[in-house]
């Protein structure tokens, strides 16, 4: 049975997603959902963060969601959203 992934949202992802009006909350949350079903999926940019994780840039609408995903603990941690 293949693992199930969740998706887990960093601080400023959530207050970033909290404060969109309710469409827009709906777009981003169906989106992080969609990661999370397909953790292998590449992002369209990609880069090492400070600790030297690698982070998947995806589009989304008019949004940026910058990811890494955590394969040991099956998550898919949404590091930011951005309005491009």
């Amino acid at each position: 049975m293949a693992a199930v992934y969740r998706y887990v949202l960093e601080q400023r992802a959530a207050e970033f997603t909290l404060a969109l009006p309710e469409d827009e909350q709906d777009l981003v949350r169906s989106f992080f959902r969609w990661l999370a079903a397909s953790p292998e999926r590449a992002g369209d940019a990609n880069h090492r963060d400070s600790g030297g994780r690698l982070n998947q840039a995806h589009l989304c609408g008019p949004f940026t969601i910058v990811v890494w995903t955590d394969h040991a603990v099956c998550e898919v941690r949404v590091v930011e959203v951005i309005r491009d």
